[in-house]
């Protein structure tokens, strides 16, 4: 029997013993795992993007056709694009491109973030100011991608970013 830990009466108390050992295991454990960095969380959104999600009274016909992939960084606000279409198929030179929000589809918003303008692909990372409603708005499904056109001022085409998967807000 050990007898380093001893009581006024001379018993061992071997419990005692182990508890003591363990505590410098624990808190140097503890340090460790502080010492870890956080990772961040990314979160992916989708957009297919054609001139049929444009609201009225946009009635154009372009056939222009594209999708969009985007991350969201939480930590960091890093908001990541790639946005591609058909050039050629617009009905006119393209003349502006941003991220609109808060909407649902059919309904129109004011833009949130400006995208390189003009051409396709458009891949970037920006760090935009977004308030705490935008971020909310975004995992929502309430933003969206509009590519603007000389013919169509308003937007000839146009896509709803869609969260693949959205993490849960308390109020």
């Amino acid at each position: 029997m050990h007898t380093c830990f001893q009581t006024s009466l001379g018993q061992a108390h071997p419990q005692w013993a182990k508890t003591a050992l363990l505590a410098p295991l624990i808190g140097l454990l503890m340090l460790l795992v502080s010492a870890v960095p956080v990772w961040a969380q990314t979160f992916t959104f989708t957009a297919v993007i054609n001139s049929g999600q444009e609201p009225p009274p946009n009635t154009n016909d372009s056939e222009a056709f594209g999708v969009a992939f985007v991350t969201f960084t939480l930590g960091s606000g890093e908001l990541c694009f790639s946005i591609s279409y058909e050039e050629s198929t617009l009905t006119s030179a393209e003349t502006n491109a941003h991220f609109h929000a808060p909407a649902p589809p059919g309904e129109n918003a004011s833009v949130v973030v400006q995208l390189p303008t003009p051409g396709s692909p458009k891949n970037d990372c920006v760090t935009p100011d977004l308030t705490e409603e935008q971020r909310r708005a975004l995992f929502r499904g309430l933003w969206y991608v509009n590519i603007h056109t000389a013919n169509n001022p308003g937007g000839e085409i146009r896509g709803q970013v869609i969260p693949q998967v959205a993490p849960v807000f308390h109020p």
